[in-house]
């Protein structure tokens, strides 16, 4: 039992120490520069996406920052202007993660759409 409560203050400890390095949730269409949406904006819950991942496999910077990759070219991820779902967000940085990672309906609009 002494072992169980040991491993959950590392766990509970390590959680807290990632929440910690960013936004617990961000309004990806306040992020994006997308003044009316078409669905839900997504509410990107970052802190779930920290406890699965690295920095870098989103972010050019190990310290996480505003600058995103892009999947495709591993270089800055720039946006230019989000609707529908042709765009850089979606085919670069979104939808080659999720399929990657093998998230259940990955590419479901409702899936972030909420």
């Amino acid at each position: 039992m002494k072992k169980v409560s040991v491993v959950l203050a590392i766990l509970a400890f390590a959680v807290t120490v990632i929440a910690g390095q960013g936004p617990e949730v961000i309004d990806l269409s306040k992020s994006f520069n997308v003044p009316k949406t078409t669905k839900k904006a997504v509410k990107f819950p970052h802190w779930f996406h920290q406890t699965k991942n690295e920095c870098t496999e989103c972010h050019l910077s190990a310290d996480g920052g505003k600058d995103l990759k892009s999947a495709k070219t591993g270089k800055k991820l720039t946006a230019g202007v989000v609707k529908g779902t042709a765009n850089k967000v979606h085919k670069e940085f979104c939808w080659p993660c999720h399929k990657a990672k093998k998230v259940p309906k990955g590419k479901s609009c409702n899936k972030c759409h909420k």
